[in-house]
């Protein structure tokens, strides 16, 4: 068994020398290439019927889901009241947790602006005016109270 291996490997060392030999010479073919000139150019054109216009790989799903995000422009509606009351509810709650742990917390007067503006968005202009009014009393300094002034 033994000399068959040592037959074997001779034989496969002089395969692998040959290949060698072999390799692709690259300058040599493009030197000895025919070229042919082009005569003419088939322009086939070709045309998409139907095409939808989507936001992503989910298509319109994810469209529907972007635009609910997107409502600062002009062409798209804002928060609905619904959602605007439901966030001067959590807004007043926070509120008045802060005024009773601290009186003088300094989140205060930034959440007392986000309440003026949803009170301006729901057009209660009468309780934004009594949070104007406040928030200058309590901050009249700060950088929230500068839009009232």
């Amino acid at each position: 068994m033994m000399k068959k291996k040592l037959i074997l490997i001779p034989f496969l060392m002089a395969f692998v020398w040959s290949q060698d030999d072999d390799e692709l010479d690259l300058d040599a073919m493009w030197d000895n290439t025919v070229w042919n000139d082009i005569e003419s150019v088939a322009d086939a054109g070709y045309e998409v019927e139907k095409v939808t216009a989507v936001a992503g790989v989910r298509g319109a799903e994810a469209e529907d889901e972007a635009l609910h995000h997107l409502y600062y422009r002009q062409s798209m509606k804002g928060p609905s009241k619904v959602e605007l009351n439901k966030a001067l509810g959590k807004l007043l709650n926070t509120l008045t947790t802060l005024k009773e742990k601290t009186p003088d917390h300094e989140k205060i007067p930034e959440v007392t602006h986000y309440v003026i503006q949803i009170y301006k968005k729901l057009e209660d202009n009468s309780k934004a005016r009594e949070y104007e009014k406040e928030l200058l009393a309590i901050a009249p300094e700060s950088k929230w109270a500068k839009f009232y002034k």
